[in-house]
Parts: structure tokens; C-alpha cells; sequence
């Protein structure tokens, strides 16, 4: 029997964003692992599959693989070289496992840390990546702004990126989408206004994107000063350099 390793993005939030091949290899796998930032936390990932796994006729294996969050580059690579040295031998004893991430596998994924200390610690191993729903298309279809269009340039920055270096990649970018960034964003406005970003660019914030407390506001950079905004990981913002004319719907306010 042949094991297999598949990276599977189970999307932003909303159970019913994850995608048919998606829901297939849940249900044909003999292990699901997820990453967990701390034994005693709760999984999102598997919170949003549970309802995939009870329709299984036989329950599959469930891998917790803990991985405390640290910026110590050292000590990160050992603690997924021993999570990858566990999946190894789950694939290499014959069976299919499954690694079920947030949005995409390919996207700021816990899942490319998994990904890497297999591929340079076990190059034998048969690896499959299902994409999924992405937190930053999910949060534009919830603040219904389009990411670009035409010959607009986007870029996708993480939000604790250096000042300067944010400010030089907005010179370039028609829009700009910043992750996990609720808590710097109005940090983040003069910077943009820096680069060339006016006061009636279009700033949409979404938190939560697609699950029941989802909360969106939308207006312009020079409104963010005033936005009563409070911290929270799971937030995406987009930042149009242009003005957007958006049609405010019930529920589109913070």
C-alpha cells in the first residue's frame, strides 16, 4: 500500500467554502492532522471539517500536531522537522494523510512549514495540494470591492512589515490587501498616504471574514482615524489607490 501527504485549504471561515475535491479527500483519508498553536486551543480548522468527518461511515485518525507560535528561526525548524518526521511515518506506513490549513495552502500557510521539512527530510514522500478559498477573495466578495481590475497591480502585505518597505510597495500598487492587520490599520493609513494614497482611496476592513460575527466596514482612508476598529487577528483590509462608489448594504458597517 502506497501513503500519500495532501495539503488541503479548507477556506476562510464558512464551512460551506470548502470545495468538493476538498470534501473527497477528507473523506478518503486515514489521518487528518491540523496544527495548533497550543495543546489546550481549539482548532478552527478542524471545527469546520467536523461536520465532513461525521458523515464518514468509518472515523478517521485525528493528528494533532502542536506548534507554538515563535520568530525563533532555529527552533521553528526543529519543531516541524519532528512534525514532519511524524507525518513520514503515518505516509510511509501506507497511509493517506491529510493536513487541513486556513484558506490556501499556498498563502501564508502554516501548512508550508509542514511542506518544506518533508520535502528536505523526506523527498520519497507523495505530496498533493487542494487549493482553497482565500481569506483575501473572500473578504472582496464580502466588502463586495473588486481586487483589481484591468491593468491594476495588487499587492498582498503582511501587516508588521517594515514602515518603509510598505510604503515602497504601495508607490507600485494600484491596491494593496494587508493581513491579520486590524490592529495597525490606522498606523498604516498616514504611510499609505506617503506613497502617493489619497483620503478618498477606498479602505474596506473585514473581520471574521465569512463566519456568523463577520463584520465589514467600508469608506475612505481619511475615515480610518475614526473607525472604532479593536484588535483581532483574523481581519483583512484592502486599500484601493482610486475611489470606489460602493452601494452600503444593511450589515456592511463595523
Amino acid at each position: 500500500m502506497v501513503g500519500k501527504f495532501i495539503g488541503v485549504g479548507v477556506g476562510p471561515g464558512d464551512p460551506e467554502l470548502i470545495t468538493v475535491k476538498a470534501v473527497k479527500a477528507l473523506k478518503a483519508a486515514d489521518v487528518i492532522c491540523f496544527p495548533k498553536s497550543h495543546a489546550n486551543k481549539p482548532s478552527m480548522a478542524l471545527g469546520m471539517v467536523k461536520q465532513v468527518l461525521k458523515e464518514r461511515a468509518k472515523p478517521p485518525e485525528v493528528l494533532e500536531l502542536v506548534f507554538p507560535m515563535t520568530k525563533d528561526e532555529l527552533d521553528v525548524k526543529r519543531l516541524w522537522a519532528e512534525n514532519a518526521a511524524i507525518v513520514a511515518a503515518k505516509v510511509e506506513a501506507g497511509k493517506v494523510v491529510v493536513f487541513i490549513t486556513l484558506g490556501d495552502p499556498m498563502l501564508y500557510s502554516t501548512f508550508l512549514y509542514l511542506y518544506r521539512s518533508l520535502r528536505e527530510g523526506y523527498p520519497n514522500v507523495r505530496l498533493k495540494i487542494i487549493p482553497g478559498v482565500t481569506s483575501v477573495t473572500a473578504a472582496a466578495a464580502s466588502a463586495k470591492l473588486p481586487l483589481a481590475e484591468m491593468e491594476e497591480v495588487i499587492s498582498i502585505v503582511p501587516s508588521d512589515l517594515d514602515p518603509g518597505l510598505i510604503e515602497e510597495t504601495a508607490r507600485h500598487a494600484d491596491n494593496l490587501v494587508f493581513m491579520k492587520c486590524a490592529h495597525r490599520l490606522k498606523d498604516l493609513a498616514p504611510i499609505l498616504v506617503k506613497a502617493g494614497f489619497t483620503e478618498d482611496s477606498t479602505v474596506a476592513l473585514v473581520k471574521r471574514c465569512t463566519l456568523p460575527e463577520e463584520k465589514v466596514v467600508v469608506g475612505r482612508l481619511s475615515d480610518v482615524q475614526n473607525w472604532d476598529i479593536g484588535e483581532d487577528y483574523f481581519s483583512v483590509a484592502i486599500i484601493k489607490r482610486s475611489e470606489f462608489t460602493i452601494n452600503k448594504e444593511k450589515g456592511d458597517v463595523l
